[in-house]
């Protein structure tokens, strides 16, 4: 299993459209063989800064067959104008997962 963190960060006064537009584009990264979980999530300190986190059965699954998918053709498409960069990405793999009560 691999993680990719792809930090986004979105022109200014642009946050709203970007999350309306990635709540339908999310569904192409799912629709990715390979692909388990996809979330977005947005920086507390710089609200421009966004991240998509998704997890994946093999890095393959994500550098092979998603990247050179109608799949990331559609996601990007759908929210890559409100980008102000290209988003950086980079694949990690989970060392250790601690839990606390809740």
């Amino acid at each position: 299993m691999i993680l990719t963190i792809a930090e986004i960060h979105v022109r200014a006064g642009c946050g709203a459209a970007f999350v309306a537009a990635s709540r339908g584009a999310i569904a192409h990264i799912l629709a990715s063989p390979g692909c388990r979980s996809a979330k977005l999530t947005r920086s507390v300190e710089d609200p421009c800064r966004y991240l998509v986190i998704t997890e994946w059965d093999s890095l393959e699954a994500h550098t092979q067959q998603f990247y050179y998918s109608e799949h990331l053709a559609n996601w990007r498409s759908a929210v890559s104008e409100y980008f102000d960069d290209p988003p950086m990405v980079e694949h990690v793999s989970e060392v250790l997962d601690a839990r606390g009560d809740s």
